[in-house]
């Protein structure tokens, strides 16, 4: 394919579909986590599991930061003609992953009963959290590694390894989740451990693209660059914050539903959150599929097509999120027996809770959508304005007020507040820009 010639809706498509794939079956390593603990321990491994995901949304913060800030970097400058630019900022992020990952690891280990108190697990839950967190620390290395490389791999004209690659990690997981669960009864650490195995092979996988005749990338002999990290971390901070926050926001939510309804009300939240996840997943999907061919022709200054993969964008994210919303709040009921097995009350307020939450998605895809746009173009202000409004910003002006007036169903609204103020603020931008 051809980024800077080729039809746009033709190279748009033969993204999108591997990405969005890819992206799903990355949902699924927490979405079957949380499945086989509701079914095999019940709503308490529900809220142990909700409460340690901050740690997995750091993780995917910082991958996601190398990952798209250097692969960004990479296409824009391909775009000016300089050949070995992907390499060079591959280079540079992969050795940071690297590094991170070891710092990440030590501390975990060394203050691992300090990250669980942090994370505010309650008393009855707390063994769960660090006995999941414990197992979890020692494959972090396979967190950040691999959301750094799925990036540059399919920037480097092979979106379809990266898409397998994430296959078959959800599809690992998922056997392994049943073995250690249901028949090892090892409970939140045999959850972990399936994740951290998962994520070890689909790291393996991806490794196959650099003995592949499609391999351009490599490691360069000089290293670390600071000016190339400098533009790495710059530009990929937006997706820093994406996740980072998204991370902060579980953490704050849990703190005021733990408040109002215990662990009942945390316990809805994981299956909300969960369904949510696999959401933004497919928006994240969406967007990363449109951003090497905008980094590219941005680089080569061909407004036109730039015009037009916008266009192709904000009509796919908001589409795909009117008819996502009405199947899930049509089929709620079917999405919460999934986890839920006779406990009536979890039931209730999760069933419940669902027609108020995703009212978000609506707007959730068009809001990454134009983030990623922004950071695609090295906008970077402008797309952490979008990044931290529809995420903390807009959160933490809504969610304690709502909290107070309304009680569990005005922390279901809070973040379709964030998101709808969010948009509007996009479009009040953009229409100031064009007058």
């Amino acid at each position: 394919m051809d980024l800077r010639k080729d039809p746009v809706i033709k190279i748009f498509f033969k993204y999108l579909l591997p990405s969005v794939a890819g992206m799903l079956s990355v949902g699924i390593l927490i979405f079957i986590d949380t499945l086989f603990i509701g079914r095999g321990i019940g709503s308490l491994g529900l809220a142990a599991l909700t409460t340690a995901v901050p740690m997995f949304t750091l993780y995917s913060s910082i991958g996601l930061l190398l990952g798209m800030g250097g692969a960004t970097l990479g296409a824009i400058e391909l775009g000016r003609g300089k050949k070995d630019s992907l390499k060079i900022a591959f280079t540079n992020a992969l050795l940071l992953a690297i590094g991170l990952s070891i710092i990440l690891t030590i501390i975990q280990q060394f203050f691992l009963k300090d990250i669980v108190n942090g994370l505010g697990a309650t008393r009855e839950i707390y063994d769960m959290v660090r006995s999941y967190l414990k197992m979890i620390s020692i494959f972090t290395c396979f967190y950040l590694i691999p959301t750094t490389m799925n990036i540059f791999i399919r920037n480097d004209n092979n979106p379809n390894l990266a898409m397998i690659g994430m296959m078959i990690c959800g599809i690992t997981n998922i056997v392994l989740d049943y073995i250690f669960i249901f028949i090892f009864k090892w409970g939140m650490m045999g959850a972990a451990a399936a994740t951290g195995i998962s994520q070890l092979i689909y790291t393996l996988v991806l490794a196959t693209h650099f003995i592949s005749s499609k391999n351009t990338l490599g490691i360069v002999k000089d290293g670390f660059n600071l000016r190339v990290l400098r533009r790495i971390i710059k530009i990929g901070f937006p997706s820093f914050i994406t996740d980072a926050f998204g991370g902060v926001i579980i953490f704050l939510l849990n703190g005021v539903l733990f408040k109002l309804s215990g662990s009942i009300g945390v316990s809805a939240y994981a299956i909300i959150l969960n369904i949510n996840w696999m959401i933004y997943l497919l928006y994240l999907g969406i967007s990363q599929a449109s951003q090497p061919i905008i980094s590219i022709n941005y680089g080569s200054n061909l407004k036109n097509r730039l015009k037009e993969i916008l266009k192709i964008g904000v009509i796919t994210s908001f589409c795909s999120g009117i008819l996502i919303y009405i199947g899930v709040v049509f089929y709620r009921g079917d999405l919460v027996s999934l986890f839920v097995n006779e406990n009536k009350e979890l039931t209730e307020v999760a069933t419940n809770g669902f027609p108020l939450f995703f009212i978000a998605i609506i707007f959730m895809g068009f809001n990454l959508f134009m983030g990623t746009y922004f950071q695609a173009v090295e906008e970077t202000k402008i797309s952490i304005f979008i990044m931290f409004s529809r995420s903390l910003g807009m959160t933490m002006i809504f969610l304690y007020p709502m909290a107070k007036f309304y009680g569990i169903e005005g922390i279901w609204l809070t973040l379709p507040l964030a998101e709808m103020t969010t948009t509007g603020l996009i479009i009040w931008w953009i229409r100031k820009k064009m007058v």
